[in-house]
């Protein structure tokens, strides 16, 4: 998309919605949703009062124009985004932006009723903030802006984004949203002296499935029936709906049909994927004979030093840097398996946040002037990462040459240069992901087979795909 275009051509937003169709559309979205089964993967709060970190802010006096920003994170990030909101203000003179908080469950889920409510309500925020995974179902309901004319207009070009991210943000040939957020899920961490005290190589990580096995069958002890060291625990990549994606992809599998509404989910490689996950388990006498750590730990179970191998989100493993510096940690690409899958970092996929424009946004100009310093322009995206300090999605920004060369970010980095897969891109993608969670987890404690699973998964998936179409 190269030539210019005005930002009211050629759009194919649908008219808005009802708010009573909104809100009942809102409810088919966000029931039975488990808390972190959205964009970004639960980590461990850090503790601080939301209040204290200021995720709110008031609009800079004496601008011609205010847009208004949906915060949905307390704790740092939210005052990260403050904190980017001033630099936007100092950065130029016409636009002030107020800041408002408001919070989801768990801090940064997917269940947004807040927004949902003041967009029925006529009081939507200019900017907002997603999973770009969202936008099948978002745009159906009319609730996403059509952001194609501003990219055409301002010479931005999706090629210039990371690829992956570049598939997330477009649907149905238009651009719904930005990827300021670029979240690898998942790098591969090893405990180098837990290794060394195993008798494995510390220098020598995994690159396949089945070495996973070989060394996590050195590392296991079983005492009395519970497992007191583990070499991995696949099931528990930050819930059954994210260890699914993480595998299935790692084994080569699809979980939908590009294009389409249908879900894939009982893709052979799946199906092995889901089989390895369950006999890992076996393997340490069951998921419930884990033994690691107390049920009131608040950190990843990493950082008991008694777990071998595991994925990691950027918070999760500098927390344990931090408290557990003993913990000597080496970081490679994830494992695959072949011939489903045929190098190293095959598994990984896309999460993090996409910001947005309501389509019905009082100021959609001016956010969009917000979203592109915010996301793409040198300073936003250098001021975002010394503020909240997250990968950006724009691969042109020169902060990735930072990021690439830091200790910690820099196979989060690695992992994203190299990475193809998304969520499902399905109308229905946060109820598939949350069926992932409860069919998986039955799955891994015995309670049904991994293809009897995964077909559940699918067959649900493709009925309220059917349902939410009549609704829409």
């Amino acid at each position: 998309m190269t030539h210019a275009a005005s930002p009211d051509r050629g759009s194919t937003e649908r008219p808005p919605l009802s708010r009573r169709s909104l809100l009942r559309a809102g409810g088919l979205l966000t029931a039975g949703l488990a808390v972190g089964a959205g964009a970004g993967c639960s980590v461990v709060s850090s503790g601080r009062d939301a209040t204290a970190v200021r995720p709110n802010k008031e609009p800079a006096p004496g601008r011609k124009k205010t847009i208004e920003i949906y915060n949905i994170w307390g704790s740092t990030v939210g005052s990260g985004l403050v904190q980017c909101a001033k630099a936007f203000e100092d950065s130029q003179d016409e636009i002030a932006v107020r800041v408002t908080f408001a919070p989801t469950p768990g801090g940064g889920s997917t269940i947004q009723q807040k927004l949902f409510t003041a967009i029925a309500g006529g009081q939507a925020p200019d900017i907002g903030f997603c999973d770009a995974a969202l936008a099948p179902s978002w745009t159906s309901l009319g609730i996403m802006k059509d952001l194609t004319p501003y990219f055409e207009r301002d010479g931005v070009l999706l090629e210039d984004f990371f690829p992956v991210c570049a598939a997330s943000m477009a649907y149905q040939d238009r651009v719904w949203s930005v990827q300021w957020d670029a979240d690898a899920n998942f790098p591969f961490f090893w405990n180098k002296g837990l290794f060394s005290e195993c008798g494995l190589d510390p220098e020598r990580p995994p690159t396949t499935i089945e070495e996973i096995d070989q060394m996590a069958a050195e590392i296991n002890r079983v005492e009395g029936g519970q497992a007191t060291q583990i070499g991995i625990m696949p099931w528990n990549q930050y819930g059954g709906g994210n260890s699914m994606l993480t595998w299935g992809y790692s084994f080569g599998g699809k979980f939908w049909n590009d294009g389409t509404n249908e879900a894939t989910t009982d893709d052979e490689p799946n199906i092995r994927a889901l089989e390895w996950m369950t006999k890992s388990a076996q393997s340490i006498g069951g998921a419930e004979a884990a033994a690691i750590a107390p049920p009131s730990l608040q950190l990843h179970p990493f950082s008991t030093g008694k777990l071998g191998m595991a994925c990691l989100v950027t918070p999760n493993l500098l927390q344990i840097k931090q408290l557990h510096p003993e913990i000597e940690i080496g970081a490679t690409l994830l494992p695959y398996a072949p011939p489903g899958a045929s190098r190293p970092g095959e598994g990984a996929w896309l999460g993090g946040w996409s910001g947005f424009i309501p389509a019905a946004a009082k100021e959609p100009d001016a956010a969009w002037e917000f979203l592109k310093w915010f996301a793409i322009s040198d300073e936003g995206t250098q001021t975002q990462w010394d503020n909240i300090g997250f990968p950006v999605g724009y691969a042109k920004a020169p902060v990735n040459q930072a990021i690439a060369s830091d200790p910690d970010a820099g196979v989060y980095h690695e992992t994203l240069s190299k990475m193809e897969h998304t969520r499902p891109l399905i109308t229905v993608s946060e109820f598939h992901h949350q069926q992932m969670e409860t069919q998986v987890m039955a799955a891994v404690y015995g309670q049904r087979t991994a293809q009897q699973a995964l077909q559940r998964v699918k067959e649900l998936s493709l009925r309220e795909a059917e349902r939410f179409e009549r609704v829409g």
